[in-house]
Order: structure tokens, then sequence, then C-alpha cells
């Protein structure tokens, strides 16, 4: 799916940049969906040296266009390719990158207009279902997450092991390149916290506290995390359906692997005797709605909403003038009760007559799909499609 996607944003633009974390398989995106384009990875000391001893020598290395990796080590780059698209070339570019906010500025400010953006994220259950490798129950889903090297086949890798060093790695590298943390183990204690704080909304003022740091210096470690794609924070939805309880944002971890090891989890007895099973399972549910919309190139548009009685909607994915409210739930039997928010929002809306609520999704943790009209349970392995069929 993803290969068709590059390649149909590459028939409008001469630039494609792909962005998401590190280890989630922008290089093989890339190679696979351009095999004929040369290959640059801007990793090597040497090749930003030929890059900053000579730009347009290094373009000229590259008629026919290249990939080149992890851009946001070369920010100087991306005026020189500007100068390159702008002459009339018909070279092609694929542009990776793991730091969303440095990748997104230098795009917005030098190839706006010239670049097609897409979101890569670890792998979605829909990318892994018809493979030998696919979790075959929930619960093993939550636990190992979406990273594509515990996937690999031809690597023995023990999943615990493997998360802790790419949490080592993320630290030193990704966080050290955007933020001076000059206290590692108050940036490893926030970490943790705010994993223990997943599917919650969030209340910085708390997490600042419990992490022993001030306001300002939570909010961006919090900046840090969302740019470097381990979490994401949800807004309310901006509609004032009723009155609000809270204008505070949802926490997400993106891959509920890294948010397990994070709080030590590492079997799944221990996962579903955790009194955060279900924040952990409602992030893996989460994550894959987010993919369903990233991976096909599109917005995510996700939101939250609460109430002022308290009733709360997961998740709602705005669409045009259309709302499709999304329960997450880790029970793996249908309960009736698990579509009351969405009942609630319904009727608000319809009252209101601003925006229609479409037949919403209660994803749960069984194999059944079962009708709750006007509302479907949908069964863990089926968010993906459940998803873009509901909003086509």
């Amino acid at each position: 799916m993803l290969r068709h996607v590059v390649a149909g944003l590459h028939a409008g633009y001469p630039a494609v940049a792909i962005y998401g974390p590190r280890q989630s398989g922008k290089t093989t995106l890339s190679r696979q969906s351009c095999p004929a384009l040369a290959y640059v990875n801007l990793e090597s000391p040497l090749e930003r040296a030929a890059f900053a001893d000579d730009p347009r020598g290094f373009f000229t290395r590259f008629p026919g266009g290249a990939i080149l990796d992890e851009v946001q080590n070369v920010p100087e780059l991306f005026s020189f390719l500007q100068v390159q698209i702008d002459s009339g070339s018909d070279a092609r570019w694929v542009l990776t990158g793991s730091q969303q906010v440095e990748l997104g500025n230098e795009v917005s400010q030098s190839l706006a207009g010239r670049v097609a953006l897409l979101e890569l994220l670890p792998f979605s259950l829909a990318e892994l279902v018809s493979t030998p490798v696919w979790p075959g129950r929930f619960v093993d889903a939550v636990l190992k997450g979406g990273y594509p090297p515990l996937y690999d086949e031809t690597r023995v890798l023990d999943p615990a092991r493997w998360l802790e060093d790419y949490l080592g790695t993320f630290v030193n590298r990704d966080v050290r390149q955007l933020l001076d943390v000059r206290n590692r183990v108050a940036f490893d204690r926030f970490v943790r916290l705010c994993a223990a704080r997943t599917a919650q909304i969030l209340n910085v003022a708390d997490l600042a506290r419990d992490a022993g740091v001030d306001h300002k210096t939570a909010n961006a470690w919090l900046s840090v995390l969302e740019a470097c794609y381990m979490i994401v924070l949800v807004q309310p939805h901006h509609e004032s359906f009723g009155k609000r309880v809270v204008k505070s944002p949802k926490l997400f971890f993106i891959d509920s692997g890294l948010a397990c090891r994070l709080m030590n989890i590492s079997t799944t007895e221990q996962l579903r005797l955790h009194p955060l099973w279900g924040a952990l399972g409602e992030t893996w549910l989460a994550g894959e709605v987010y993919k369903a919309r990233s991976h096909r190139g599109e917005r995510p548009g996700l939101w939250y909403w609460r109430s002022g009685d308290g009733i709360e909607i997961d998740l709602i994915i705005e669409h045009g003038n259309d709302l499709l409210p999304i329960e997450c739930k880790v029970s793996e039997s249908p309960v009736i009760d698990a579509a009351k928010g969405i009942r609630k929002l319904r009727a608000i809306a319809a009252a209101r007559g601003r925006q229609q609520v479409l037949p919403g999704l209660v994803l749960y943790a069984g194999d059944e799909a079962r009708p709750i009209s006007p509302d479907r349970f949908v069964p863990w392995s089926q968010v993906d499609a459940a998803v873009t069929e509901s909003i086509r």
C-alpha cells in the first residue's frame, strides 16, 4: 500500500518527504518504492562533508535525483534543493527525516508547494496480518508494539532488550540534537512518567511536579517527545458540544511496546495484570487509528471529546463536516454500554444541527464484528479497514 502512495505522490510532486521515528522503515520504503534512484545516507560524516565543501557539486552527482536519508542532519541542504527543483529538471527526490519539527520547518520554508509529505510510523497490524510474524493475540500486539526490526524473521531479537536499547539511542541522538538535556536522570524519569499517563488527559503541572522540573521544562520536553515521534497529543474537539470539562490534550504513546518497556512490563502476564492494562490497550488501538490515516497520506485529524457530565469519547476523526466517533476498549466481549458516549454526542450534535455524527466504531479486543445500531463493534484485527471504510 505505502509503495503505491509514494508512487502516486511522485506523479504530482518533484519531491516526497517521508518522516517518522527511527527504525520505522523509512529507508526501506524509499529504496523499495524508488529503486532507480541513487541513495545517500546523510548520517555519514563523509556525505555531510561533501555537501559542506561543494553544495552544487554534491547535487551534480545525481542528475536523475536521489534518496536523501536523514536530511535533518544537513538543514542547509533544503535551499540548494529548492534551486535544483526550480531549475526545471526532471529529477525526482525522496527525503527522509526522524524529527518532524526540523523537517517540517525546513520544508515549509524552502520547499512549500514542491514536496509531498508522508508520515511513516511503526508497522500497523494491517501490514502484518498476512505475514507469518503477525501477533495472533491482542495482548501480544500491545506488548510488542510495531517497530519493524522486531518482526524481521532473519534476526533473533529480544523485544524488551531491543526496546530498551532503542530508548537509549533515542535520548543520546535525537533528544540531544533538539535539546540540551543536562539532567539525564530527570529526563529519563520524565519519559517514564509520560508512559504512565498514556491514553489519559494530560495535566502538565502534575507531570512537572512528579518529575521534579518546572512547568516550562516539562512543556519543552513534551515538545521534544512529539518531535521525535514518541508521543502524540490529541486535543479536545473544538466544537462546543456542551460545556467542556477540560481543555487539556490527551497524551498517547505512538508505540504501545515502548510504553510497556518504560513501565518495566516485559511479559503478557505482567501486562494483563497491570493497573494500566486498559490504558495500554487503548494506546495500541489509538495507534492503529492514527496509522490508518497517516499511512495513506492523510492527515489523521484526531480529537477527543468529553461532556460536561464526564462522558468521554476516546477519539473523533473530523472528516469535512462529518465526525467519526471511536471508542477503544480492552474487553474481549462487546458491551452495549461501551457506545453510550457516542449516543450522547450524536444527540447533542443533532440538537445543534452543526455537524453530522457518522455511525461510530467501538474497537475492542474480541474477534467478532457486531452491529449496535447505528454503530458497530470492530475487532482489534480489523481497525484499519473499519476506519478507512467509515470515512470514504
